[in-house]
């Protein structure tokens, strides 16, 4: 059974975007929560991964030669 609301596609897809200019905090917070997670992983275990890339890089570059 389809309900008719009265607002027709076109104009939900004009609204649309409109919709997703508005970042409110309820949103905001979450998502900047995560990305300072990640952020602090990555600077936990830093220096280990910049060494596993090094010793990749050196491995790579060792068998070219």
């Amino acid at each position: 059974m389809i309900v008719e609301t009265g607002i027709t596609s076109q104009t939900f897809r004009h609204l649309l975007p409109w919709a997703w200019l508005y970042i409110g905090p309820d949103v905001f917070l979450p998502i900047t929560s995560a990305l300072a997670a990640i952020a602090g992983f990555a600077l936990i275990f830093w220096q280990r991964l910049v060494g596993l890339v090094k010793k990749i890089w050196l491995m790579v570059t060792r068998r070219q030669s």
